[in-house]
């Protein structure tokens, strides 16, 4: 399982994996954000993170930054609409998953942040106590 175009770099933040999948559209566009075709393309988003997500496709699409892929899917009751580069692929039986760094890769990530935070404690409400702990501690932290 080659990735084309993948490169090794620290992430900063970690992986929320959706375990069915989020239904999304993606469609292409120049780096001037005009599409370049009126059709959009269904996908199934894997992960993500506030940086970068992970999707599935039939689609085979070129790894480069010369165009930006443009994604709409829902996580947790909240319509996202993310653009970003291609960074690699990868070829797993009849489809491929493809990962991609989102541009301009700072504008969103507080919002994101929040919303992958809100699903993980979806996902997971055991840890809610132990979430709201950590905050308490962590702005205690930070008044200091």
């Amino acid at each position: 399982m080659k990735k084309v175009g993948e490169y090794a770099r620290h992430r900063a933040y970690a992986r929320l994996k959706f375990n069915s999948g989020l239904k999304g559209e993606l469609r292409l566009m120049n780096h001037e954000g005009e599409r370049l075709s009126e059709a959009y393309a269904n996908i199934v988003v894997l992960n993500m993170n506030p940086d970068s997500l992970t999707f599935m496709s039939g689609l085979r699409l070129p790894v480069n930054r010369e165009y930006l892929v443009d994604f709409r899917f829902n996580v947790g009751g909240v319509l996202l609409n993310v653009r970003g580069h291609v960074a690699w692929r990868s070829k797993i039986e009849n489809h491929y998953e493809y990962g991609v760094d989102f541009y301009p890769p700072h504008k969103l990530r507080p919002l994101l942040v929040r919303i992958l935070n809100q699903e993980l404690l979806r996902q997971n409400p055991r840890d809610y106590k132990l979430h709201c702990l950590y905050r308490k501690l962590s702005d205690k932290a930070f008044k200091v």
